[in-house]
């Protein structure tokens, strides 16, 4: 059966429809495209109604087919998406159909509530400053809908202002809340989407991070509290490297199933630290991954951060969305070995069959040099000496990528570099690994900087008396790398971001400068609303109160909650004392209200009498008998002089009439 179209010229239904749209096509990334046609085909289908081109809703069995088809088509693809990603899509994918089938008022509050849902579960997957504003916007506009249907007949002008109005009241609340109310921490885990990884991953091959240093996306942000380190020691580890069979390096297996183990135990390893340290605040972008990115002995304090054995640090959830937390960092420590015998086991597995010429030759350069510290000197001065070149093109390498790296090609990128130094450096008895994460960053300002994708990179530590050691066998044949970035050290071949969008308006200033101001507008953003966390709220509430007493958070805590109710009553008592001079004009206007929800109005100069005649031969006999003993209260209010008590009865009359005209009109069916 096809339903008569409630949409025409119907404002609040449009702007639910744009929300839907824009807000999926903000998620087009964890949405899978034929949900998104979907939501496209509904909007066209809608905008249809409202300009009347379609007469007739599509009917419940049509959409009851599509909803099965459409479910099965979810349910197909969901085992790859995850539990998040697919109830993502479950919910849009469900809007859309109900947009289609939008008739009733319960149709439209249960998709516009959904709405609001969806804009918080956006913010989950976008957060910078400009995913921001448009949700914002967003919210307006489902403001403005709810507006529109509850009073459809207003002009968008008197509706603007009066949504602006309570927008304009409800922000002083939300920024105070936002000040002041606890910092709690999830009481839930939020379950894992199966989306597409970005930045680092958990395996590298030759040339890897070579792609990866094609792209500017931003990497993390950090905010340095006093002293910033130079460049050439900003060495951010993220994941550390210990199986190689040949050809590529990743975490090895067992170090995964130990790290699972404390995990499960809740067995952190606690670091031994000393000496001076750099503070900072870090904000990750959202990776879908768990490592997280910090300089040399990295201690941190946060609940939600996890400390691995082998110096790195992990979130304890998936960065679905920007996270920050703070850090320290002590530049003078030891990275002495957490589990020394699993250490040097791990660290001294090598291939069975692989990279001949490596091996020949590094037996030969160990005779020559039997100490790590000549051995390491060797290997550098042959890489100076034997030209050997940095670059962001290195040729493909698929069998026995170190000898044709060392003896064949001598160009590469720094994954080359490390990977061939690490396995020279076991061939002959030392421990080393592979280091993965970022050098460098582009300061912003005196204490915070911007790392972005193209500092990917990648080092070595070996195991000496000392404990692990850091070296960069990339600073042998290109040293601009770690003092001036990666620009200056291929800037040779001109190959720094030469196929990212825009790359030639990178040398104009005026470019420069915008992108700058547009870079330091996203950071102010995140630091101070996304970054803003339990210690920035303590260091507030330091500088209001001095010393965090109990008695004084709790006298702040009343005062905060007086100050709500406070700035609550003023916004509504102006309202509030014109209802209470006015009550029988106010009960009129709310019956008039419930009957222009049933497309009844009343004209300008009708009459009270004259209009309650219109209403009797529109409404149900029940609904018609309450308003005429309403409208006969109301001129007894207005035009005659009645006693204290009479005037109370009325009033009373005029109260329970409005009540029972309610829910007739809600029962009855309009003639």
């Amino acid at each position: 059966m096809l339903r008569l179209n409630p949409s025409a010229a119907n404002h609040a239904h449009l702007l639910l429809t744009l929300v839907l749209l824009f807000l999926s096509l903000s998620l087009y990334e964890p949405i899978q495209l034929w949900v998104l046609l979907l939501v496209v085909c509904a909007a066209v289908m809608r905008f249809s109604l409202y300009m009347n081109w379609q007469k007739h809703q599509l009917s419940v069995r049509t959409l009851n087919l599509m909803a099965v088809l459409c479910a099965l088509v979810l349910a197909y693809f969901g085992w790859e998406l995850g539990l998040l990603l697919g109830m993502l899509n479950l919910l849009v994918m469900a809007s859309s159909l109900k947009m289609m089938l939008l008739a009733t008022r319960r149709d439209y509050f249960q998709l516009i509530g959904v709405q609001f849902f969806l804009l918080g579960a956006a913010l989950v997957f976008n957060q910078n400053i400009a995913f921001s504003l448009l949700y914002a916007g967003l919210c307006l506009l489902l403001l403005m809908s709810l507006a529109f249907h509850i009073n459809p007949s207003a002009s968008w002008l008197v509706l603007s202002k009066r949504v602006a109005t309570l927008c304009a009241q409800a922000l002083p609340i939300a920024v105070l809340m936002l000040l002041v109310f606890p910092k709690l921490g999830p009481l839930w885990q939020m379950p894992t989407g199966k989306g597409a990884h970005t930045g680092l991953t958990d395996k590298v091959s030759p040339g890897d991070i070579a792609q990866l240093a094609r792209s500017a996306d931003l990497a993390f942000r950090v905010t340095f509290e006093q002293e910033v380190p130079p460049p050439a020691s900003r060495y951010w580890r993220a994941l550390v490297m210990e199986e190689f069979d040949g050809n590529s390096w990743q975490i090895h297996p067992y170090r995964q199933k130990l790290m699972q183990r404390h995990w499960r135990t809740g067995s952190p390893f606690t670091p031994q630290v000393s000496g001076a340290a750099y503070q900072y605040q870090v904000i990750a972008e959202p990776t879908q991954q768990r490592w997280l990115f910090a300089l040399d002995t990295a201690v941190s304090n946060e609940q939600h951060l996890w400390q691995n054995h082998d110096y790195t640090l992990q979130s304890k959830i998936p960065l679905q969305s920007a996270l920050a937390y703070r850090v320290r960092s002590y530049y003078q420590s030891n990275l002495p070995p957490a589990l020394e015998q699993l250490d040097s086991h791990l660290n001294l597995q090598l291939p069975e069959r692989a990279n001949p010429k490596t091996q020949k030759w590094a037996k030969q350069l160990w005779q020559a040099n039997p100490s790590p510290q000549r051995y390491i000197n060797a290997i550098a001065a042959h890489m100076r000496q034997q030209g050997f070149s940095y670059t962001l093109k290195p040729q493909p390498m698929p069998v026995d990528p170190i000898d044709t790296f060392l003896f064949e090609q001598k160009m590469g990128f720094c994954s080359h570099y490390a990977s061939a130094t690490a396995y020279l450096l076991r061939l002959n008895g030392i421990p080393a690994r592979l280091v993965t994460g970022y050098l460098g960053g582009e300061m912003r300002g005196e204490r915070y900087m911007s790392v972005y994708q193209y500092d990917a990179h990648a080092w070595v530590e070996w195991l000496s008396d000392d404990g692990w050691q850091r070296l960069d066998p990339t600073a042998w044949v290109a040293p601009l790398r770690a003092e001036y970035g990666l620009e200056q050290a291929v800037a040779h071949e001109q190959s720094f971001l030469a196929d990212a969008p825009l790359s030639g308006l990178r040398g104009i200033a005026v470019f420069q400068a915008l992108r700058g101001l547009l870079d330091d507008m996203d950071y102010f953003w995140s630091r101070w609303i996304l970054g803003f966390d339990r210690q920035n709220q303590q260091d507030l509430l330091k500088v209001l109160l001095g010393d965090l007493s109990p008695v004084k958070l709790a006298l702040f805590g009343l005062g905060t909650l007086a100050t709500v109710v406070l700035l609550l009553a003023l916004y509504h008592i102006r309202s509030w004392l014109l209802i209470k001079g006015d009550l029988p004009n106010w009960y009129y206007q709310k019956a008039l209200a419930q009957l222009a929800r049933q497309g009844i109005h009343r004209n300008k100069g009708q009459g009270p009498a004259d209009f309650c005649t219109q209403v009797e031969a529109q409404v149900p006999p029940l609904s018609a008998q309450h308003f005429s003993a309403l409208t006969r209260c109301y001129t007894n209010l207005c035009y005659r002089q009645l006693s204290s008590e009479q005037h109370k009865q009325q009033l009373r009359q005029m109260r329970d009439l409005l009540a029972k005209l309610k829910r007739s009109l809600g029962q009855g069916l309009l003639t």
